[in-house]
């Protein structure tokens, strides 16, 4: 959409106020320390693996180091966020011809993550780590958004299995998934594809700027996807960059930017064009502000991790599948609270 609903806007405004306020309460608040280098890569796999290119909060991490803390090789979470649109892989889909005037989307995320290693009694990241997840969205036009459908308002539900290992002597984690998703108006097109991801640690290669730096400067990293419905030829990717500042004690932002790659996926699942021919099928920019509420109160670690975070994103669509009328221009956002143990 080209504009932020008015609700989405208050939203975004009061995640952006809450940091503030909660500094400036907090009795242990000193000055606020300088940007660092680095985004864990566990910050950004779970939403390149799944179907909604939205980061999630930095929640998971704290997650896992509480399991780790309490002697548990498993740590789990939800997330619940608000989207101002649902974009998959570039496309709208949740988008009728009232333009700025169609209902929220509505996004639960749920997961749960064992230490393989531990589960075996070997050390702890030994043998990666084993992940199960759920993804649902709802959207409160849906009958208006495809009348002939069931007009179901739970649109999409996903699943994904996947298993993520770090390789520290090349710095680099590779995660490995499955997923399969479900579309209850439209049955027909229920699918499932593996992928894989690359999360590269290019600390190494600033060294020479900043030489006690061990975190990320850009952190690339790269994603692939082929569907199998849509066949062997088809594949999706993405590489992308980002990195995280720590603007204040308990609120990091993180700009990222990624360039996508449609070879015949996109336009297998319209109908539109060549499915053997490859092209840039757009560029994104975003912006995530993520406020680590738990530590910001000082609440207990029996609490687990909250995160509140918010988001904006700019997709510049390129080539065939613009011309096409395929992918668009957008600009959207979000606002999400996660928790995790």
């Amino acid at each position: 959409m080209r504009g932020l609903p008015l609700a989405l806007a208050v939203a975004l405004l009061s995640v952006l106020t809450v940091p503030a306020f909660a500094l400036a309460q907090a009795s242990d608040v000193g000055s606020a320390p300088p940007a660092r280098f680095g985004l864990s890569a566990a910050d950004l796999n779970r939403s390149a693996l799944t179907f909604l290119a939205v980061p999630s909060g930095g929640s998971r991490d704290k997650g896992h180091e509480a399991a780790a803390d309490a002697g548990s090789p498993l740590s789990f979470g939800v997330e619940y966020a608000v989207l101002s649109d649902f974009i998959f892989r570039g496309m709208n889909l949740s988008e009728h011809a009232r333009e700025g005037r169609e209902k929220l989307n509505h996004r639960l995320d749920t997961w749960i993550d064992a230490d393989v290693g531990r589960l075996f009694g070997k050390g702890s990241g030994t043998l990666g780590t084993l992940s199960l997840a759920g993804c649902f969205v709802w959207y409160g036009d849906q009958k208006k958004l495809d009348p002939v459908g069931g007009g179901q308002n739970l649109y999409v539900a996903g699943y994904l299995l996947s298993w993520k290992y770090e390789w520290e002597p090349v710095a680099t984690t590779f995660t490995l998934g499955y997923n399969f998703y479900s579309f209850p108006n439209r049955k027909a097109s229920n699918t499932h594809e593996w992928t894989f991801l690359v999360d590269h640690n290019d600390a190494w290669m600033w060294k020479g700027l900043w030489p006690e730096n061990e975190e990320g400067v850009l952190n690339p990293s790269f994603f692939f996807a082929q569907d199998v419905q849509s066949g062997p030829g088809t594949v999706w990717m993405e590489i992308g960059f980002s990195h995280e500042f720590a603007v204040a004690e308990h609120v990091a932002l993180t700009p990222c930017y990624k360039i996508a790659i449609d070879h015949g996926y996109v336009r297998s699942k319209t109908g539109t064009g060549r499915t053997d021919s490859t092209g840039l099928a757009f560029m994104q920019y975003g912006l995530t502000i993520d406020f680590d509420m738990a530590s910001a109160f000082a609440w207990p670690e029996a609490a687990g991790g909250w995160t509140v975070s918010t988001f904006l994103y700019f997709n510049d669509a390129l080539g065939n599948v613009e011309d096409n009328d395929v992918i668009q221009d957008e600009f959207y956002g979000g606002v999400a609270v996660e928790w995790s143990f």
